[in-house]
């Protein structure tokens, strides 16, 4: 079933779904601010032109809901408001991190129970959904926000692929055998999607087949894999936001795995592979990237992975 046909009638909405919203008088003051601003400029975009509306979106994991660092939860909500970021798609949470971050900063959030991932956002939701298939262990959410369906997803983090490759030395057949989990995920959630404009976000914990690559195996292990599930999700359509806009995985590789972790213990101190593991991913629309990079790191950084933060015109 298509996203256009399942989300055609009135949405089922999430019971831990809110808007925590600022006063009345405050409401008409930016309404107010925001007539005079329109009727000074022409209208939403630059001279008038409503295609420059924007939605910028954000994927974190908050290394379990930021428990693992003091203040965890004050950390992360200082760093999604110094991002600027419209939508946060997070990982490694839960409905009471969501639903604290999300009151700190006036948002709404959308939860679903039985998953670790949810969404906030400072523009308002239209609906929400979610999904969960118990044969592959897939699990998302989804919320309709300026008419496109932003979804947080968080794919099975067990036999991580660059360890076969960089530690244990494993043949392609292997490799390709262990991510058959994350590949049935990524499968169920790509067609649970749909055809309608869509962000997929999210810690897919396997690198990206587009890095992977023959020009670059010299940094990865020697190695040349076409990781599947992020394949699995270009088959379907969805085009990667940050290698869009950098094309070069060798100039400019995106790593998000790992401000923090830099050395494997379980593996004699190795080095520990760093790579581009979160994913901004789009498809359909006129949904069109113009920025994206990672963010975060340094001694305020709440998440042993970086974010990835992606502005699109709508």
């Amino acid at each position: 079933m298509s996203k256009s046909e399942k989300h055609s009638d009135a949405p089922h909405k999430s019971r831990n779904m809110r808007r925590l919203a600022f006063g009345l008088t405050g409401g008409v003051a930016a309404l107010a601010v925001a007539a005079t601003a329109m009727a000074s400029t022409g209208g939403a975009g630059t001279d008038g032109d409503a295609s420059a509306r924007s939605l910028k979106v954000m994927s974190l994991n908050t290394w379990h809901g930021g428990a693992k660092v003091s203040d965890g939860v004050n950390k992360i909500t200082s760093q999604i408001k110094a991002s600027d970021a419209d939508v946060v798609a997070l990982q490694e949470s839960s409905s009471s991190v969501a639903e604290e971050i999300a009151g700190k900063l006036g948002w709404e959030y959308h939860t679903a129970s039985g998953t670790d991932v949810d969404l906030i956002s400072k523009k308002p939701f239209e609906k929400t959904d979610s999904f969960s298939k118990e044969s592959s262990g897939a699990k998302a959410i989804a919320a309709k926000i300026e008419g496109v369906w932003v979804y947080s997803i968080h794919l099975d983090y067990t036999k991580y692929g660059p360890y076969n490759a960089c530690f244990d030395k494993d043949s392609y057949e292997k490799i390709y055998a262990d991510e058959a989990s994350r590949k049935a995920q990524a499968q169920d959630i790509a067609e649970w999607t749909g055809s309608a404009p869509a962000i997929v976000a999210g810690d897919f914990n396997t690198p990206s087949h587009l890095d992977w690559t023959k020009a670059t195996k010299a940094e990865h292990c020697d190695s040349e894999v076409e990781w599947p599930a992020t394949k699995t999700f270009a088959d379907k359509g969805y085009e990667d936001s940050y290698r869009e806009l950098h094309p070069s995985p060798g100039q400019a590789p995106g790593n998000t795995w790992s401000p923090v972790t830099k050395k494997n213990s379980d593996y004699g101190n190795q080095q520990e592979p760093q790579d581009r593991i979160d994913f901004i991913l789009h498809r359909g629309g006129s949904l069109k990237p113009t920025t994206s990079d990672t963010f975060g790191g340094g001694s305020d950084w709440p998440s042993d992975h970086l974010a990835v933060l992606t502005t699109f015109q709508l």
